[in-house]
């Protein structure tokens, strides 16, 4: 029996980071044990302040593409919806955050038709809009730009912008969506509003850089000026871990990414516990989140209806 192409991707990537991430892990583990790992928390606090509002950054962008395909939904509780929906993510499979969402889109009278159209926008556009970001991101990577870093700028950039257009993007799609039994797609979103969505996105991932860049510089000092470089490093990081299919939500994959690039502006046992630290940071907020559900009596009804509680 063969495996299909994108396991084989998802082994070979898993295996990498597993190999980068063991093999400093057992050289200096001396020094990443012996650090001071106690965050600072006149840096650590907001960190958490700014993930916390990236979450409704992300949910408000999810509900504003299903309003724009003509799913009609309160905005509340088009974020409620979606902030409920993150947590499948921890389940094998990737596939219980579209269910999730789909039914609970469902019991809003909103037809599943529409609501799975905007989950598939909605998870296009920060992938496209990462690599945009992590490619203007080079240009920061140094004292001062040259042809090496512009480069990859001049060429990618129309790529990505390219991608966004109606026609390419169906045509991606499509196909997929045939193969898995659905009916194909017919995008009813002008290539202005495309547009708007990328940039909408892209500044979704800088203010996450922020966020990062604050977690960062409870542990280890850093200059403000690493932000745009941060925010790219996190951004792709997000697209290796989404790209694997092997863990759930990119779990060791993001984290591995994130050492690797970090480490080109850190020391590399810092960029590891780092990398490492920053999952039980997202977690951490995450399970925040959650615990608004359950106070509120309207939202707990909804997280009992979708977890079948």
């Amino acid at each position: 029996m063969k495996l299909p192409y994108k396991r084989i991707f998802s082994i070979i990537v898993l295996l990498i980071v597993s190999y980068f991430i063991g093999r400093v892990l057992y050289r200096e583990w001396d020094k990443i044990s012996g650090y001071n790992w106690s965050p600072n928390f006149l840096w650590f606090l907001p960190s958490i302040v700014i993930l916390f509002i990236t979450y409704i950054i992300l949910g408000y962008g999810w509900t504003m593409i299903l309003r724009m395909i003509g799913g009609r939904i309160e905005w509340v509780r088009g974020i409620s919806i979606f902030l409920l929906s993150i947590f499948g993510r921890y389940m094998p499979g990737g596939i219980w955050t579209i269910l999730g969402r789909v039914y609970l889109c469902r019991l809003e009278g909103v037809p599943d038709s529409r609501s799975s159209m905007s989950i598939l926008l909605e998870q296009a556009y920060p992938v496209v809009s990462a690599g945009m970001v992590f490619t203007v991101s080079l240009l920061f990577w140094g004292a001062k730009a040259n042809l090496t870093k512009i480069l990859p700028v001049i060429l990618l950039l129309p790529l990505f912008i390219a991608f966004l257009h109606p026609k390419p993007f169906l045509k991606i799609a499509n196909p997929i969506l045939l193969r898995m039994g659905k009916a194909p797609l017919n995008i009813s979103l002008s290539f202005s509003n495309m547009l708007f969505l990328a940039g909408y996105y892209s500044v979704y991932w800088f203010v996450t850089g922020t966020a990062f860049f604050f977690f960062i510089r409870s542990f280890y000092p850093l200059d403000f000026y690493y932000i745009p470089i941060l925010s790219g490093i996190y951004a792709i990081s997000f697209v290796a871990g989404y790209v694997t299919f092997l863990t759930p939500a990119g779990l060791g994959v993001r984290e591995g990414s994130l050492a690797i690039l970090l480490s080109f502006f850190i020391p590399t046992p810092i960029a590891i516990g780092i990398a490492l630290l920053s999952r039980l940071w997202l977690i951490g907020v995450e399970l925040t989140i959650l615990l608004i559900f359950m106070l509120n009596a309207e939202t707990r009804k909804m997280a009992k209806t979708a977890l079948g509680w």
